[in-house]
């Protein structure tokens, strides 16, 4: 018999361990399920529902809650991401105050300056990074001065950005985004041969990562674009033939190339003064074969890379030896360009340069037809635009954005992975891809997304509150439950044998005054409790709720509407300004166009002009010897690169090869 009890009792002894580990957790701590909860939510990116959760714990114990350092770094990570940065610093406070780590109240404040910086609140930024500064462990060096560096140029302070980054001295990636910064900063501040040294390095940095190729096509297009702006073509090209041919910079810099070969050319460039360290490398680095560098451009194209000069500047002449060679270069590189991106400035850019260097090289008939071209394709340009200019105005774009991630509750930690299929957010990409953009499209996610919480609750509190006042059972009153509780009623001891006992230690009553063992040594007297005067209940509670609720929706709604109104009016902003820039090439296009036609009018009667349908005077010339109609049905770059004519000094038309 004791060898059948011996499992169940060593199972029994087992299970109740188990209870016993089950229930060992202190609320709030680290192996509180509901804190355990919030952090796989935040994990997940769900930061709304993960403070909520935290928020929960903290109100069920009450004003008592003493939570553990887990609890609180959570829900201040937490309210950070979400975008609640007020209340994250606060918290983030105490959590440094407490944290033996300083690591941790180091990153906190980093935190909260990246936040600030990226929503544009650079003083606040900029405060909470001086203050992170006094107790700055060395791990976190580089990320502080990356971080402060930018803040400070967000402010113009150049100089003292130098002086954060002159420091850093390293072959990292991290280390040549600091270098680029770096040299815009000492450039702007006026210290060109060095900035220009600085940027050198970043543009022959040999990372292979995805980043660094794509700062390094950066710098290099930022470098060779300036040289354009000071005359420099011949400093510019071996800076601009270093981009990708198929990258975002690509096309800005096959324009730069172009415009490089028959620019001035300007004197060779000295460097900065460089350390030994860095002298050792340059020497050492099997790509130097460049000898100065340039400036930061400002997006667009939309001024002149060196006055535009040529542009402007339709002689019908025979060009010198070095720049008929430089033209025809110039030809081949923007024949790769004229097909590519319509909307990008550097390829309209394309369209006018193209038949620019046409007429230079003497084909003038064909110089026209690629500026009538140019002239229909600005045209289809400015109707696209205006096009977008009319669905932004409809909403329809923001609202298509976040319908695709519209559940998300990443909040300051949302991304823009991918752009829907709409013509506007085609021609915004450089904007969609901006702080200021991506922060207030942020904002207006996250009030949309509480729009739809209050939303929610509100149909389930109207649920909640019909089951109270539309029940399904037929109310009854008290007195029949009664009744029907007594035909019912049966005693619990019906047949039991009840006997009678005499008890002989009682005492009579009010003889015996010793306490009972145990009880307190004052019973205290009891008090009447009196009906409370508001009770809370379910309902009751429920109705606070919907009121707190229907107080908040105005106000988010209201909120939400000026979002969109913020996104819409940046959209617009944009769209104008690559509208202005459209109209500002239609007005040279047609302008050479006239000087195109007045040149190839007859001088006697150049009063009397036969005119086609579509209002444009009818050639008297012929084709020379090399040119050819294009056809407009087709991609441009094989019909550019055919053999413009160019007359000789005997007069006879020549063949002038442009590959």
């Amino acid at each position: 018999m004791k060898r059948r009890l011996v499992v169940p009792t060593a199972l029994s002894a087992l299970l109740l361990s188990f209870a016993a580990l089950a229930d060992t957790y202190v609320p709030g701590s680290a192996d509180d399920p509901h804190v355990r909860s919030a952090i796989f939510l935040g994990g997940d990116e769900r930061f709304y529902s993960a403070i909520t959760e935290l928020q929960k714990l903290q109100r069920a114990a009450g004003p008592d809650f003493e939570a553990s350092p887990e609890y609180w770094s959570a829900i201040a990570e937490y309210s950070l991401s979400f975008g609640l940065r007020d209340r994250a610093e606060n918290l983030y406070r105490s959590v440094a105050a407490a944290a033996a780590d300083p690591v941790v109240g180091g990153q906190a404040r980093i935190r909260l300056a990246e936040f600030s910086y990226q929503r544009g609140y650079l003083d606040e930024a900029r405060a909470s990074l001086l203050r992170a500064r006094e107790k700055l462990p060395p791990e976190l060096e580089i990320e502080w001065k990356d971080l402060y560096s930018r803040v400070l140029m967000a402010q113009g302070r150049y100089n003292e950005a130098i002086t954060v980054l002159e420091g850093v001295d390293d072959d990292t990636d991290d280390a040549a985004f600091m270098r680029y910064n770096l040299g815009v900063a000492l450039i702007n501040d006026g210290r060109l041969a060095e900035g220009r040294t600085a940027l050198d390095r970043v543009g022959r940095h040999t990372g292979k990562s995805e980043l660094v190729r794509a700062l390094r096509d950066r710098a290099n297009t930022t470098l060779g674009w300036h040289f354009l702006q000071n005359q420099l073509g011949g400093s510019a090209k071996p800076v601009l033939v270093r981009v990708q041919s198929e990258g975002i910079y690509a096309n800005r810099a096959l324009l730069g190339i172009g415009w490089s070969e028959i620019a001035p050319q300007g004197k060779r460039q000295t460097r900065g003064e460089l350390t030994e360290d860095q002298k050792l490398r340059e020497l050492n680095d099997p790509f130097n074969t460049f000898s100065s560098l340039g400036v930061l451009l400002r997006r667009g194209y939309l001024d002149d890379p060196y006055d535009r000069a040529g542009i402007r500047n339709f002689r019908r002449g025979g060009a010198a030896k070095d720049e008929e060679a430089g033209l025809r270069r110039a030809l081949q590189v923007w024949s790769m360009l004229v097909d590519r991106d319509p909307q990008d400035p550097a390829v309209q850019e394309s369209w006018l340069a193209v038949p620019f260097a046409l007429d230079r090289l003497g084909a003038h008939l064909q110089a026209t037809q690629f500026y009538e071209q140019a002239a229909d394709r600005l045209e289809a340009a400015r109707k696209r635009t205006d096009a977008a200019i009319t669905s932004i105005n409809s909403g329809r774009m923001v609202e298509t954005i976040v319908q695709r991630d519209a559940n998300s509750e990443s909040g300051w930690m949302w991304e823009l992975r991918d752009l829907p299929d709409a013509p506007e957010t085609y021609y915004l990409q450089s904007l969609i891809a901006e702080h200021r953009y991506l922060e207030s499209l942020k904002n207006y996610r996250d009030l949309r997304m509480l729009n739809r919480s209050l939303e929610g609750w509100k149909g389930r509190i109207s649920k909640v509150d019909a089951s109270f006042n539309d029940s399904t059972r037929a109310m009854i009153e008290p007195r029949t439950l009664f009744q029907r509780a007594k035909r019912t009623w049966k005693p619990e001891h019906e047949k039991g044998d009840l006997q009678l006992e005499e008890a002989t230690t009682l005492a009579a009553p009010g003889s015996y005054t010793a306490p009972a063992p145990g009880a307190p040594a004052k019973v205290p007297p009891l008090k009447l409790s009196l009906v409370p005067s508001k009770f809370d209940g379910p309902f009751e509670r429920l109705q606070s709720v919907r009121s707190r609720s229907s107080a908040m929706m105005p106000i988010i709604t209201k909120s939400q509407r000026d979002a969109a109104a913020q996104l819409q009016k940046m959209a617009l902003e944009e769209l104008n300004l690559q509208k202005g820039t459209i109209d500002k090439y239609l007005v040279e296009t047609r302008f050479a166009l006239a000087r195109m036609y007045d040149g190839a009018l007859p001088e006697q009667d150049q009063d009397e002009v036969e005119m086609d349908d579509a209002g444009k005077p009818i050639r008297k010339q012929k084709l020379q010897r090399g040119e050819a109609e294009i056809d407009k049905t087709k991609p441009l770059e094989p019909q550019i690169l055919r053999k413009p004519a160019k007359k000789t000094p005997s007069g006879d038309a020549d063949e002038v090869d442009v590959k």
